[in-house]
């Protein structure tokens, strides 16, 4: 037996229509337990364009420092460092 791919019904995740299936299928697979959102580093692999597990990385600390800007935003009131 062989298997072939029936390439006029290729889809794109996020294509109109489908969109609301993917939504609909995560929120029912959340809504079960089965997965959850969590708070953690993804293993992002900019040359392999692709996300690697935890098993496939090495973790090095090393020296470093976190830059940040303020920028005022037009329509703030004077004094207000939340925005």
């Amino acid at each position: 037996l062989g298997a072939s791919c029936d390439w006029t019904r290729e889809r794109f995740t996020l294509d109109e229509g489908l969109s609301d299936a993917v939504l609909e299928a995560f929120v029912s697979l959340h809504d079960r337990g089965l997965i959850y959102k969590g708070t953690y580093m993804v293993n992002w692999a900019p040359k392999l364009q692709t996300a690697i597990s935890d098993l496939e990385v090495e973790y090095t600390d090393e020296p470093g420092t976190m830059y940040f800007f303020k920028y005022p935003v037009e329509g703030a009131a004077a004094g207000d460092d939340d925005l």
